[in-house]
């Protein structure tokens, strides 16, 4: 009898050790891509897709007309391109209980202050050196790409899902800020141009790519819709 049960442990024990793999690697893969793109279709976001294309190719934006090449400054890698001495005096977006969303793709969840990389650790993560939202240049926050896995929403996932024409947006206690997305790329780990300040009212995206590794980063670029700008 002993015996017995010990075989049934055994067995299920390797058959769970079997799935586990097997849905990580197979399964939940597929099924991200199949039932993902049809919970988040919307006849709405498509038709704003279309028109937002055809208003880009009219009239481009002026990243593109630079050439992404033109724009890069090859450096040390992001995470690695604070100053040391860098220090945070007061985490004014955790103070206004600041939260980013991303409906297209299903992502919310809480933006955090730090001078380290760790806090991504905790939630999406500001770049400390980078503007706050609704300010003129770039406001950049950075996350985690398979720490966490759908259905938790405060992930970057499903970040290679967003399409231009989809809105970002950042609430505060006192204030709602909205971005429309206008560029995405793919840049070397070690390519800080991304994180650079500019000349209008933007919101940077960063997080790893190809899924599962972090070889390169994928780069998620708004700007801010002035019309959705509560004052």
């Amino acid at each position: 009898m002993k015996k017995k049960i010990l075989k049934i442990t055994i067995s299920t024990t390797l058959f769970v050790l079997f799935l586990v793999p097997l849905f990580l690697f197979l399964i939940y893969p597929n099924y991200n891509k199949v039932i993902g793109p049809i919970k988040r279709f919307n006849i709405q976001r498509y038709s704003e897709e279309v028109t937002f294309q055809l208003l880009s190719k009219i009239s481009p934006t002026k990243d593109k007309v630079l050439g992404v090449e033109e724009t890069r400054s090859i450096a040390q890698s992001i995470e690695e391109s604070l100053d040391s001495s860098l220090l945070l005096e007061e985490k004014r977006l955790e103070e206004l209980n600041t939260k980013i969303f991303l409906p297209s793709i299903e992502v919310e969840g809480n933006i955090f202050e730090g001078i380290s990389a760790n806090t991504m650790d905790i939630g999406f993560w500001h770049f400390p050196i980078s503007q706050l939202p609704g300010q003129k240049g770039n406001f950049v926050v950075i996350g985690h790409r398979y720490a966490k896995l759908p259905p938790e929403k405060d992930t970057f996932f499903n970040l290679d899902k967003v399409k231009v024409g989809d809105r970002i947006t950042v609430e505060q206690k006192n204030n709602s800020f909205t971005y429309i997305v206008t560029d995405t790329l793919i840049v070397e780990k070690n390519d800080i141009s991304v994180l650079q300040d500019f000349n209008d009212y933007r919101m940077t995206l960063v997080t790893c790519t190809p899924l599962w590794s972090d070889k390169q980063r994928l780069v998620v670029i708004g700007k801010l819709d002035k019309l959705y700008k509560n004052t």
